[in-house]
């Protein structure tokens, strides 16, 4: 019989250090910023003297504040090491320090992920070893952010002082006016419009009716379009017709709205005389005061529950107005000349008896109309989406079990590190797939089941008076009837008489 001999192991297995590099960048060749790229180096040497996994190799730093990478030699000396394989990981204090350009940012880092080598941003605590290609495309779209507001705040900056200089150009050039080598001239044949408008106006004539004349008359409107009683108030207001120019009526903020208007809250720039007028002073300041008088007497707007949820069947919206004694609704686009609409006014008291008799209905037949759809609500859950969870919780279920199977092929040195973080990464992202699904359909059932219960328990205990702040989500009508739309989304409807 053969005899064994074991031979004990002389030194333990372990595993190869990771070969790491340290980058930073300081901004101006100077003692301090001299002094400040030592003490970065230190931090390093330190941070990774006493680690057992990784092994600091060197630390690059740039001098200099440039956005690009051409200008930055240990940065791009940094990369080509990383190419021939001498670096594993590169540790940064944040994504400002390594770019400050989206472009080179967003390639440096794919052509580091195909080299296999991870970066780390300390301050924003961001491992693109562990981050999924989700989560780097948000990192990515926040760096394009900051980029794009940087360039917004230098092109407000810029038009500010041209404001504040009087050299900002116009833009779009006023109905009455000609540009003529950059400058503005009037172009009498439309300025005579605007005179005669600001005469009709002063002679007692309203807004709508001198449209109407105007259309009468075929004479073309700033718009291409019919005249209305909007483009005759602009005109109207329209302060360059004195000669005069206010700059920064308007303003937007970065990533909000497009444009708000102006009520002190940012400065404005106006310019007496800054072009030839076509209205005196005086008749323009007459304007301005009937303009006013005339905007605070008639059209009394009243409260109502009813009001911003009152839509129109032409598609627009019904409002609120007191005329004479009596309260009632108006669709907005009745008196747009474009495109007017057909649909009936009705009063404001047939709308709140509709309301009512709805409401009643509705109490009295409660157990009859709502609890059959809590009913089939919940039959939907049973029949759809137990079918639906189930499913993809299978799916889930699976996506973990093959991460614990990729994990122990690791473990055993059948597939290699860099390939299994490609591979979690692809399941992270199935995997958020599904819990978006997931989170979707149990809110669904959730909202519409719950709006419901509550829609039964007002209509039971609550007055009619009170339910439309409560249950009533919109209302649509065509002037002759009105459709409710009540919570859960039940929609009952009424003639309104």
């Amino acid at each position: 019989m053969r005899k064994i001999r074991i031979v004990e192991p002389t030194s333990p297995m372990g595993t190869a250090k990771k070969k790491i590099a340290a980058y930073c960048r300081v901004s101006t060749d100077s003692t301090i910023q001299a002094n400040s790229y030592e003490m970065q180096k230190q931090y390093f040497t330190h941070h990774f003297a006493n680690s057992t996994t990784e092994e600091l190799t060197e630390v690059y730093a740039d001098i200099g504040s440039g956005t690009g990478t051409s200008n930055r030699p240990e940065f791009l000396r940094m990369l080509d090491d990383c190419r021939r394989g001498k670096i594993d990981r590169i540790v940064t204090k944040s994504l400002s320090r390594f770019a400050r350009n989206t472009k080179d940012c967003i390639t440096t880092l794919r052509d580091l992920k195909k080299l296999g080598v991870s970066v780390l941003f300390e301050k924003e605590g961001i491992d693109t070893a562990r981050v999924t290609d989700e989560i780097m495309i948000t990192i990515m779209e926040g760096l394009a952010q900051e980029e794009s507001a940087s360039i917004s705040r230098n092109v407000r900056w810029s038009i500010k002082r041209r404001m504040q200089n009087g050299t900002l150009g116009i833009a779009r050039v006023p109905y009455g006016y000609i540009k003529v080598d950059g400058k503005l001239e009037i172009e009498e044949e439309k300025a005579a419009v605007v005179r005669r408008i600001f005469s009709l106006y002063l002679s007692g004539n309203g807004a709508m009716r001198i449209a109407v004349l105007l259309n009468e008359e075929n004479i073309p409107s700033p718009t291409g379009i019919k005249w209305n009683n909007i483009t005759i108030f602009k005109i109207l207001k329209q302060e360059k017709y004195i000669g005069d120019i206010r700059w920064q009526k308007t303003y937007s903020v970065f990533m909000g709205k497009k444009w708000l208007i102006n009520h002190g809250e940012q400065e404005s720039y106006y310019i007496r005389d800054a072009l030839p007028a076509i209205i005196s002073r005086d008749d323009f300041m007459k304007a301005q005061e009937l303009r006013e008088k005339n905007a605070r007497e008639p059209h009394q707007i009243t409260e109502s529950p009813f009001r911003g949820k009152t839509k129109c069947t032409c598609g627009r919206s019904y409002y609120l107005v007191v005329k004479g004694k009596k309260a009632i609704w108006e669709c907005t686009g009745k008196h747009d000349l474009s495109r007017p609409c057909v649909n009936p006014t009705f009063q404001d008291c047939a709308y709140h008896a509709a309301w009512q008799k709805m409401c009643i209905k509705l109490r009295k037949h409660a157990d009859e109309i709502i609890a059959p759809c809590i009913a089939q609500c919940e039959l939907l859950e049973d029949n759809f989406l137990n079918n639906e969870i189930s499913e993809l919780e299978e799916q889930y279920e699976e996506l973990t079990q093959r991460r614990y199977v990729l994990c122990s092929l690791c473990a055993e040195g059948c597939i290699t590190r860099e390939k299994l973080m490609t591979l979690e990464n692809d399941i992270d992202a199935e995997l958020s797939v599904i819990n978006r699904q997931l989170n979707a359909l149990n809110a669904q059932y959730d909202e519409t089941v719950g709006q419901l219960e509550a829609l039964y328990k007002f209509i039971i205990k609550t007055t009619p008076e009170r339910l439309a702040s409560l249950i009533l989500v919109n209302a649509v009508s065509d002037g002759k009837t009105v459709e409710f739309e009540l919570l859960g989304g039940l929609k009952l409807k009424e003639v309104l008489e």
